[in-house]
């Protein structure tokens, strides 16, 4: 089999292994927080880009503007999220985290993530100091092809969960 092949078969098996171990998690815990997906789903877009109209929770959730003000209702409810009035056009409000919706986001993604510190804990000293400079180059490729397709959209072009450089750089 050519080395590409195997290259391909190997970040697949990766992928395919992270994203169930994740997802799994994930799903669990969104069981636990009596919370829609589309909810969910509405809540990390705050996270990851801000605050943002009713009509981008729309196009982002791929809804209805009547579904998503009916999904935010309980958020609102529950004070994970707050409308405010738009300073740029006051007939708008603008959606936002709350501190306790960010603390509900925040805990789902240490949930969903769990799983890296015990795969961390197998890994030996010398394992992580070789596999830290190729998940670096995986990172950064990545983010430039994302943004090289267009599909860069969140706060920073630098990191789009953090909008931060990535470490190492």
């Amino acid at each position: 089999m050519p080395q590409e092949d195997q290259f391909l078969d190997a970040l697949r098996e990766w992928m395919e292994t992270a994203m169930h171990r994740s997802f799994h998690a994930f799903i669990r815990h969104n069981r636990e927080s009596d919370l829609s997906l589309s909810q969910v789903n509405a809540l990390f877009r705050l996270h990851h880009h801000g605050p943002g109209s009713v009509n981008d929770l729309t196009r982002h959730l791929g809804l209805t503007k009547a579904a998503v003000s009916q999904l935010l209702d309980p958020l609102l409810g529950a004070g994970l999220v707050q409308s405010t009035e738009n300073p740029d056009d006051r007939r708008m409000k603008l959606i936002a985290l709350t501190d306790k919706g960010r603390r509900v986001v925040e805990k789902a993604m240490n949930t969903r993530h769990a799983w890296l510190s015990d795969l961390a804990l197998a890994l030996t000293e010398t394992e992580k100091a070789q596999l830290l400079p190729a998940i670096r180059l995986l990172t950064r490729r990545t983010l430039e092809s994302d943004i090289e397709r267009g599909q860069q959209d969140c706060k920073d072009s630098r990191h789009p969960k953090r909008g931060l450089a990535i470490k190492g750089d």
